[in-house]
């Protein structure tokens, strides 16, 4: 029996193309190489691997995972940022990614490889073939210029990528590729945050992780998608005699027209109002975020402030910066277990803003602590997403099913 390396370059583009090519050579051991240094954010990266591997496992395929090269790949690519998509710069791509791709073939024994970046619609069959070729004579193995997009495969590949809940990337290939393919903002996709905001990339990874450690305990799972309201912070601060102050921004808060310098003018409980563009400070003792539980409609750009200041920003000027973003979201809940389950126990996947949340070393030990009760339909174990944001997940399930966890889970003290 020989061996046929695949580079891999998404789990969408995966799921048929090795499908077929395991029933065209059923005698070969098929080798799946992930081998993506082009794709940016490595939040974006890590979420197509995890997909990629979640794919390679259920078709029982091994897996090896390329390096993160992606400095390396943008100097091989410098010069040709402004080309068009299936231009030069896809060219010098193919090449640097078959390259690779067919060195490790040659470590490994392999007698041939190919690429499922011949299944992406956006890309040049030729292209591929052309740049595959030239490379796999280079190294003294065969390369095969598979199509299987023809006689219905992309259709196919649509609906196994449903069937599996795949996370679909929206732009193709490169961060290059982004630019050129998605409309409108796009500084959301080329940020990192700190811990895991609402629908956020990190919080999806998270959700992923989880999906792909409760299949490997046997345990069913579904994921929900769901849109929510969704607010982010661009920039913010306050600022009392030119210093800043330690601040969290309360969810929902609009921005401020340029910088807010205003006095206090009204003080009610707890809360400083100040007397211009409604901004108000809320002292806390217990200086950490919160989520929302309700939204309220009233945008007031509010900040938590510690309640040690209270005398300084009565007596002095305040500063306040805020810059802010209100827009739709997009976020998941993992069911893990049956719906009908007598206990639902939900538990935010999102952090606060203070970074506060449950990791994947949490669920790993709830999982195993809870998987014969979900087995028995016991206990049914919700990953909410976006939590913090008004419970936009959890009011989704309760829509969908009309079932609310029999219990939440708090963020973490």
């Amino acid at each position: 029996m020989g061996r046929i390396l695949v580079h891999i370059c998404c789990a969408p583009d995966a799921v048929y193309f090795l499908k077929r090519l395991r029933e065209d050579f059923p005698e070969e051991e098929l080798i799946g190489f992930f081998y993506d240094p082009n794709i940016h954010p490595y939040e974006e990266y890590r979420l197509r691997y995890i997909e990629t591997e979640r794919t390679c496992r259920k078709l029982g395929i091994k897996l090896i995972e390329g390096e993160y090269d992606l400095e390396g790949w943008l100097r091989s690519v410098r010069g040709l940022e402004e080309e068009p998509e299936r231009g030069k710069r896809c060219s010098v791509c193919f090449d640097f990614r078959l390259e690779r791709s067919a060195k490790l073939a040659k470590e490994l024994g392999c007698e041939a490889m190919t690429t499922t970046l011949l299944m992406s619609p956006k890309k040049s069959i030729p292209q591929i073939t052309e740049s595959g070729r030239k490379i796999a004579e280079k190294y003294r193995i065969k390369f095969l210029p598979l199509d299987y997009r023809k006689g219905g495969g992309t259709q196919e590949m649509f609906k196994l990528s449903k069937e599996l809940e795949l996370y679909q990337q929206d732009y193709c290939g490169c961060v290059y590729g982004l630019f050129k393919q998605k409309e409108g903002e796009i500084f959301w996709d080329l940020v990192s945050f700190k811990g895991r905001r609402p629908g956020s990339k990190e919080e999806t990874v998270l959700i992923k992780e989880i999906r792909m450690l409760a299949e490997s305990f046997g345990l069913p799972v579904k994921e929900i998608e769901f849109p929510f309201l969704d607010w982010k912070v661009v920039e913010g601060y306050v600022k009392v005699d030119g210093k800043a102050i330690p601040s969290f921004v309360v969810p929902f808060s609009r921005s401020v027209k340029g910088r807010v310098r205003a006095d206090v003018e009204r003080v009610a409980g707890n809360t400083l109002y100040l007397s211009k563009q409604f901004v108000r400070l809320r002292l806390v003792e217990d200086f950490k975020d919160a989520p929302v539980e309700e939204i309220t409609g009233i945008t007031s750009p509010t900040l938590l402030v510690p309640a040690s200041y209270k005398e300084k920003l009565l007596r002095s000027r305040v500063e306040v910066t805020l810059r802010t973003e209100l827009g739709e979201g997009r976020s998941r809940v993992l069911v893990v277990g049956s719906e009908e389950a007598e206990f639902i126990l939900g538990v935010p996947a999102d952090t606060l803003q203070d970074g506060r949340g449950y990791g994947k070393e949490f669920f790993e030990r709830l999982l195993k602590e809870k998987q014969e009760d979900i087995k028995r339909e016991k206990v049914c174990l919700l990953l909410l997403g976006a939590h913090s944001l008004g419970r936009p997940g959890e009011r989704f399930f309760e829509e969908l099913t009309g079932r609310k966890p029999t219990k939440t889970m708090p963020y973490p003290p």
